[in-house]
């Protein structure tokens, strides 16, 4: 019985001792999941540190690509009224210098040099009908004609001439293509021509006469004759320049079917 019961007193003694280790052993769970929580809480807002709350780059990000897009959309619709404008602007330009000089545009003829030619005769005061006839006369306008004598460019320049201008002009100042400063220098060079010999006692009008005959034929042959050339490409020349105003439409038509044509 003492066995026994010292075996039963035994068995609660060590039911007992290993009971007294639950609450320990419970308590230490806690504490560890206490530790991992907070842990994951640190991490947490360490992250939303770094990274702010995706929701709100993401909207960021929607945001900017909503406005990226209507930036290009916008400025697609703004290059296509700028377009529309160059364009409606460029036909303008180009049928009033046809009424006015009654010689057609070519479209081979860079609209840039147009609007030059056409800036520059009103800023020399001199008329869109006698710059534009001019051009069309000396070269067709085309740039890289070449005359028998040696005269070249859209004016029809003779290199010596233009060598002489191009250092009275200062032209190397002026930042021009070569086709830009073949009008300027031609251009300048025929309101030159004017003043010189309106300078001398001639009226405009008759000035103006002189000055395109000098243009033609040079200076020398003017004033051997006091006056002008009996030159019949002068006088030719002369003719088609101080030509009258006539029908706009039929004229034009004449001027298309010989666009490269001299005219008479």
């Amino acid at each position: 019985m003492k066995e026994k019961n010292q075996m039963s007193i035994g068995t609660d003694k060590k039911i007992e001792v290993s009971t007294s280790y639950l609450p320990m052993f419970r308590n230490g769970i806690t504490r560890f999941a206490k530790i991992l929580l907070f842990i994951a809480i640190i991490l947490f807002l360490n992250i939303g540190s770094k990274y702010p709350a995706m929701s709100e780059t993401s909207a960021s990000t929607s945001t900017s690509t909503s406005t990226a897009i209507e930036s290009m959309v916008a400025k697609t619709e703004y290059d296509k009224y700028v377009q529309m404008y160059q364009e409606v602007y460029q036909r303008s330009l180009i049928q009033q210098i046809e009424f006015e000089s009654e010689v057609i545009i070519p479209k081979y003829f860079d609209f840039k040099y147009v609007e030059y030619a056409y800036n520059l005769s009103r800023q020399l005061q001199l008329s869109t009908r006698t710059v534009f006839r001019l051009m069309f006369k000396e070269s067709s306008f085309i740039a890289t004609i070449k005359s028998p004598m040696g005269a070249q460019g859209l004016m029809q320049l003779m290199p010596k001439t233009r060598d002489l201008y191009r250092i009275s002009l200062c032209t190397d100042t002026l930042n021009l293509d070569e086709n830009e400063e073949d009008i300027y220098i031609g251009l300048n060079m025929l309101k030159s021509q004017h003043e010189y010999w309106e300078a001398r006692g001639n009226s405009d009008k008759y000035s103006w006469r002189l000055s395109l005959a000098t243009y033609n034929a040079g200076i020398v042959p003017v004033k051997f004759y006091q006056g002008i050339p009996p030159i019949k490409e002068t006088l030719d020349f002369l003719a088609f320049i101080l030509k009258p105003h006539s029908n706009p439409a039929f004229y034009a038509n004449i001027v298309k079917k010989n666009e490269k044509k001299e005219l008479s």
